[in-house]
């Protein structure tokens, strides 16, 4: 009795209730179809693009790299609620997977060489319904990581064929060193990243190299698995969360899928 009478004490007072972020078994909850399509681009399991196409012809495309500690033991699957609230925005999805630490060939640099591939391979499908020459990539967490990597100037000379309009990381790691300096389980798969290839550690680390010039950072203020100090990158501009967590960003039930959506507006 005494709980229901401070809550509507509250509600009089007008303090509204704070939701808790979401978790990853939220977003695994969610019930959505499968993608329309699937395309291989390579003989390799992992190797394949799941397509979201809206009725409307040459829609927006969107790339999506998914997050997991750059594991193997988080797949595609969990991107499905995303993409899918996306497609019903008006956007072509491209959500990707890639080899992960733990598949034959995973780390640097096949990760990232699959990441590549798969860019190229969507290039060559610009006949289709969506349109190739305005192309956003999106990456959450380690998905971040590979996304800011592949919109990089640097690394856009091996991959010159699909224009990136613009790069969005949502809870983005953006400095692996520095991540892979902690002791939770994703910073130790970070850790592990590195070590899949040490010479090459300047190479893999976003925050050594030039920025894409349209590079958008969402961030929430709650997130306990990626800290606020990865927002840290020179040249980005960063949009926090208040009170959301890692997942929310992914949930298109919470406060941060319209802000996901109007920057996407803003750059397209």
């Amino acid at each position: 009795m005494r709980v229901v009478v401070l809550f509507f004490i509250l509600l009089s007072l007008g303090i509204a209730a704070v939701a808790q972020p979401v978790s990853f078994r939220d977003v695994l909850e969610l019930e959505v179809p499968e993608p329309d399509r699937v395309i291989r681009y390579g003989e390799a399991s992992p190797q394949f693009i799941e397509l979201y196409v809206p009725a409307e012809s040459s829609a927006p495309l969107l790339i999506f790299i998914h997050g997991g500690c750059w594991l193997n033991s988080f797949d595609v699957g969990h991107s499905h609620p995303l993409a899918h609230a996306l497609r019903d925005e008006g956007y072509a999805v491209a959500a990707l997977e890639f080899r992960r630490l733990d598949d034959e060939g995973g780390g640097w640099p096949g990760t990232f060489d699959d990441i590549q591939t798969a860019l190229n391979t969507l290039h060559g499908k610009e006949g289709d319904v969506f349109d190739t020459s305005s192309v956003t990539l999106i990456g959450h967490s380690a998905g971040g990581h590979l996304a800011l990597l592949a919109a990089s100037p640097i690394m856009q000379r091996q991959n010159e064929t699909l224009p990136i309009r613009a790069v969005i990381g949502l809870a983005a790691i953006t400095d692996i060193e520095m991540y892979a300096q902690g002791e939770s389980g994703c910073e130790n798969a970070a850790a592990r990243f590195i070590a899949s290839d040490p010479d090459a550690r300047n190479t893999m680390n976003p925050s050594l190299h030039p920025i894409h010039p349209q590079t958008i950072l969402l961030q929430g203020t709650e997130d306990t698995i990626v800290p606020r100090e990865q927002t840290e990158l020179t040249g980005a501009e960063v949009v926090m969360l208040e009170g959301l967590g890692h997942f929310d960003v992914i949930h298109p039930e919470t406060d941060a899928f319209p802000e996901l959506i109007r920057v996407l507006q803003s750059v397209h």
